[in-house]
């Protein structure tokens, strides 16, 4: 019986670890990625690229490898993607191109 307690816990502790949820500008769709960065403010753009640059350095830190890409080159790679796909999330246009990059 303590098996299967224990197993079962160990499976819903898996199931948790997967569930993950995207807050600020990574949550938004491309539309508005493209938006702020053909245009809107200088806030807009800044907010977008902070989250960005966040999101790529904890990318780094969990897989202890660094992207082979500057914040030019990666950030012309998110904004091309997210042009053909407006209403992607943001996030999934920079985890596309950390892997294209990676």
């Amino acid at each position: 019986m303590r098996i299967f307690i224990v197993g079962i816990f160990l499976l819903l502790s898996t199931n948790q670890v997967c569930a993950q949820t995207i807050y600020g500008p990574g949550n938004k769709p491309c539309s508005e990625l493209v938006k702020a960065w053909e245009g809107g403010s200088f806030f807009d753009k800044n907010l977008f690229d902070a989250w960005v640059t966040g999101f790529v350095g904890g990318a780094n830190w969990a897989s202890q490898q660094a992207v082979h890409a500057d914040e030019t080159e990666f950030g012309m790679a998110l904004l091309k993607f997210c042009k053909f796909n407006l209403s992607a999330k943001v996030v999934e246009g920079v985890m596309r191109v950390y892997e294209e990059l990676n």
